[in-house]
């Protein structure tokens, strides 16, 4: 009766994807969608591609899986991926029925897979991970889960022994996942903006977690991303497996050992967060039992999707759109520090505050007063403006960091932001858009880039 369940449901995902077509409608996971509903079991009975990598954490997996997908198309595997859906058991579903035929045959040898970590507890009982990549576990959208040590423990509980775990060496929390399985660590040794302690609003990680002690770090990056040790007891930090060294911003290189041999890769980069992606990629081909010049070969040809950082300059000025997650204050702290550490003037457009809460109004602003909004108080920032629904809820946090309120602009409609810039040659101007569908970032990019073509650099520009 199941498996007659299953080619039923198998039939009708599959027209449906047809009817999407026709219709011209993405539907990106509404085949999954109508799969479980109809068998609720569909994942137990479909057949899987030979070998399956999941990529999970709470920032990060989009980038690392991309990267994953692209290395391994260029390596000459045909690979199966959820890239045109979503991270959830409905979108993994969708790309699942896609990769097989009507008698449930499949078409790929391996599979690189986007999990969302709340989505693990549907997924990891019928899809079998060889390997599990998680990138870190940091505090997420109060509204989605309560804190990182939550995520970890739902992740542990269905991650099955035999999965083969790459962590981060440098994240005090998901580092201390599954310590029965087999896992290889990553993680980046010295760089200049390490700190003796956590200065950042959030830090998840205070405490030694076998006896409460006070943890002390050796090196600080951003929130419980470093390397601490407990002064009380025998708990530290993981030993890297693949240790970035030389990380050079000048040249934009750093250096991975591999094999023994010690291998200069490009930066593809320059934020910390990037570096950290490129790494999980490296080590994750390198325990893939990739060649060291097949890993060179695959880096080299690789880069960040433009949805995450896409720049572009015309008359004298450089615009950079940059993934900042709504309702995400670590994600956006991040990004924070990544401004702060460019060099020259810049002015900001915050589009990160996710218009779709318009829709469904939501009145949670508590993420403004998790996230580091006090490193945009940079006299190098000459304007920062704020739109939408939530933009004087951004001013308010932004007067309570310290940023003067002469530079903030706050435009009821969107595309009035052009006004307010400045324009000042040399300048950066960064875009921060959310996930949210409803954004209007895209348009006012093409705006901005419309405008920057036509500036006169001698009359228009200062």
């Amino acid at each position: 009766m199941g498996k007659l369940r299953f080619f039923c449901a198998l039939l009708v995902a599959k027209l449906s994807i047809i009817a999407l077509k026709i219709t011209r409608h993405n539907g990106t996971n509404f085949p999954g969608i109508v799969a479980i509903r109809i068998c609720p079991n569909f994942l137990r009975y479909i057949e899987l591609p030979n070998r399956i990598i999941g990529i999970t954490g709470t920032n990060g997996k989009t980038t690392c899986s991309n990267l994953l997908n692209d290395s391994l198309t260029f390596l000459g595997e045909k690979v199966l991926n959820n890239s045109a859906g979503s991270n959830t058991i409905t979108g993994i579903t969708t790309s699942l029925i896609r990769s097989v035929s009507l008698t449930g045959k499949h078409k790929y040898g391996t599979a690189v897979f986007e999990i969302d970590e709340l989505s693990s507890r549907r997924i990891f009982p019928y899809v079998h991970i060889d390997y599990l990549v998680v990138t870190n576990l940091s505090r997420d959208s109060i509204m989605r889960n309560g804190h990182p040590e939550y995520m970890r423990s739902i992740l542990e509980s269905y991650i099955d022994k035999s999965t083969r775990l790459i962590l981060n060496a440098d994240d005090l929390i998901s580092s201390l996942m599954c310590p029965d399985n087999k896992r290889a660590f990553f993680g980046i040794a010295s760089l200049a903006i390490d700190k003796e302690s956590c200065t950042n609003l959030i830090d998840d990680c205070p405490i030694c977690p076998i006896c409460n002690s006070k943890l002390k770090y050796t090196k600080n990056r951003y929130s419980n991303i470093g390397r601490a040790y407990c002064p009380n007891c025998n708990f530290k930090s993981y030993a890297a497996d693949y240790l970035a060294t030389d990380v050079n911003l000048d040249s934009m290189t750093m250096n991975v050992s591999l094999e023994g041999e010690k291998c200069r890769f490009k930066l593809f980069n320059n934020g910390t967060f990037n570096i950290y992606n490129e790494l999980t990629l490296i080590a994750t081909l390198s325990e893939l039992e990739y060649s060291v010049d097949e890993i060179k070969a695959a880096v080299d040809n690789v880069n960040i999707t433009k949805e995450r950082l896409n720049e572009f300059e015309a008359g004298g000025i450089k615009l950079s759109s940059v993934l900042c997650k709504d309702r995400n204050a670590y994600a956006s702290s991040r990004v924070f520090e990544y401004i702060e550490a460019q060099p020259g003037e810049k002015e900001l457009l915050l589009f990160n505050n996710n218009f779709q809460d318009d829709t469904t109004w939501s009145e949670n602003m508590c993420w403004l007063y998790d996230a580091d909004f006090e490193l945009l108080a940079d006299d190098r920032i000459k304007t920062i403006v704020t739109t939408g629904s939530r933009g004087l809820d951004f001013k308010l946090r932004l007067l309570s960091a310290g940023v003067k309120e002469d530079k903030i602009k706050y435009v009821i409609e969107p595309f009035d932001c052009i006004k307010e810039l400045k324009f000042i040659k040399g300048e950066t101007i960064f875009l921060l858009y959310g996930t949210d569908p409803f954004s209007p970032a895209r348009k006012v990019r093409k705006l901005l880039e419309g405008y920057l073509n036509s500036i006169d650099n001698n009359e228009k520009v200062e």
